[in-house]
């Protein structure tokens, strides 16, 4: 098995605690090597509503298309408090929860932007259908050629 970068292809040189790729001129370390040209593999965690508390240093080591499914949870959630008849605390303390929920949206959105280069506006399940199809195009599953230095 041959140790590839999992952005070209090329074949990598192993230094003392990292393997270098000459084509990008970068370090990758251990856990992003792939092996015979494979390409990279995305893991997606079921999201709920728990990872809203996560920190904003977190939330940006989440996939697109989690972020994308947190997103929908958060605004769900920011929504709530729109809802009559839900009152359960004061007025101050629904205040506050409303002012964190619509951070935390804030905060999935704008990584959202960096990524996509906007925001997207309505997560309705044919949004979400097409982004998933394209994920799970077989054609961005094939392996890459191997390339010397």
């Amino acid at each position: 098995m041959t140790n590839t970068c999992p952005y070209c292809g090329t074949k990598l040189n192993i230094e003392t605690d990292f393997f270098f790729c000459d084509f990008c001129d970068m370090n990758l370390p251990l856990e992003q090597i792939q092996k015979d040209g494979e390409r990279i593999q995305i893991i997606n965690r079921e999201i709920n509503s728990a990872y809203l508390n996560m920190t904003t240093p977190e939330l940006m080591t989440f996939s697109t298309w989690e972020l994308i499914l947190l997103l929908k949870e958060a605004r769900k959630t920011r929504a709530f408090f729109f809802e009559p008849n839900t009152r359960k605390n004061t007025q101050k303390e629904e205040d506050e929860q409303f002012k964190l929920s619509t951070k935390k949206m804030y905060v999935i959105e704008n990584i959202l932007k960096i990524r996509l280069g906007y925001i997207p506006a309505n997560l309705n399940q044919s949004f979400l259908n097409r982004y998933k199809k394209n994920i799970e195009n077989p054609k961005y599953k094939t392996k890459m050629l191997i390339w010397e230095t």
